[in-house]
C-alpha cells in the first residue's frame, strides 16, 4: 500500500469515528427525553387519578349530607305524627327567667315568634330560637318531645311538662343553620336545611 493510500485510509478512519460520537450523544439523549416524556406521563395520570378521587370523595360525603338532613327532615315529621293528639302542639321559648308557652288549640295558629329585641323574649332565648312542644297526655302526667335547636344542631328532648330543658340530656338529630316553624289552619310545616316539610295534623282535621 503506498503512503497516499495509507493516509487516505487512515483519514477516512479518523474521520469515522469523529462523526459517530454525535450519532451516539443523540441516542443517549433521545433515550433520556423519552424516559422523561413518560415520567411526566405517568406523574400526570396519577395527579388526574388523585384529582379524581378526591372529587368523586367530596360528592359522596356531599350527598350523604344531603340524605341525612331529609332523613332527618322526615324523622322530624314523624316525631309530630307520632303526638297527633288534641292541644298537642306549643311554641316555648326557654329563656332564665323561665318557659314562656303558646299552645295550639285545634287548627288555632301559633301566632308570629316576638322581634328580637334586647328585651324581647327571643333575644333572651338560652336556645338558638324556640322549641316545638309536642305535648303527650298520659294517666301519669303530661310529657313532652321537644325539639329545638342548640349550638348549630337541631335536638330532641322527652321530659315531663315542667321538666327544665337541658340539651345534655337531649337527642342530637342532625347539623342546621335553621330550624324554624309555624302552625295555622292544622298545618305544621318544619324548615330544616334540607327544605321543608308539612304535616297536616289529624287533631286539627286534616290528613297527617
Amino acid at each position: 500500500m503506498s503512503m497516499k493510500q495509507a493516509g487516505t485510509t487512515q483519514l477516512a478512519q479518523s474521520g469515522k469515528a469523529y462523526g459517530g460520537r454525535p450519532r451516539h450523544r443523540e441516542r443517549d439523549f433521545g433515550r433520556v427525553f423519552t424516559g422523561l416524556l413518560f415520567a411526566l406521563f405517568v406523574v400526570t395520570l396519577l395527579m388526574a387519578i388523585l384529582a379524581g378521587t378526591d372529587v368523586y370523595r367530596g360528592l359522596n360525603r356531599e350527598s350523604a349530607l344531603a340524605d341525612d338532613q331529609r332523613l332527618s327532615l322526615t324523622l322530624l315529621a314523624n316525631d309530630v305524627r307520632a303526638n297527633d293528639q288534641v292541644d298537642a302542639v306549643a311554641r316555648a321559648w326557654v329563656t332564665a327567667e323561665g318557659v314562656d308557652m303558646v299552645i295550639a288549640e285545634g287548627d288555632e295558629d301559633l301566632g308570629q315568634p316576638a322581634m328580637a329585641d334586647e328585651n324581647s323574649t327571643e333575644a333572651r332565648s338560652l336556645l338558638q330560637g324556640p322549641a316545638l312542644v309536642l305535648r303527650e297526655t298520659l294517666p301519669s302526667g303530661v310529657y313532652e318531645t321537644r325539639l329545638y335547636r342548640y349550638d348549630g344542631t337541631i335536638m330532641e328532648e322527652y321530659a315531663m311538662e315542667g321538666a327544665p330543658y337541658d340539651p345534655e340530656k337531649a337527642t342530637p338529630i342532625v347539623k342546621s343553620s335553621i330550624f324554624d316553624f309555624s302552625y295555622t289552619g292544622g298545618l305544621l310545616t318544619l324548615k330544616t336545611d334540607a327544605g321543608e316539610a308539612v304535616v297536616a295534623l289529624r287533631c286539627a282535621g286534616g290528613d297527617a
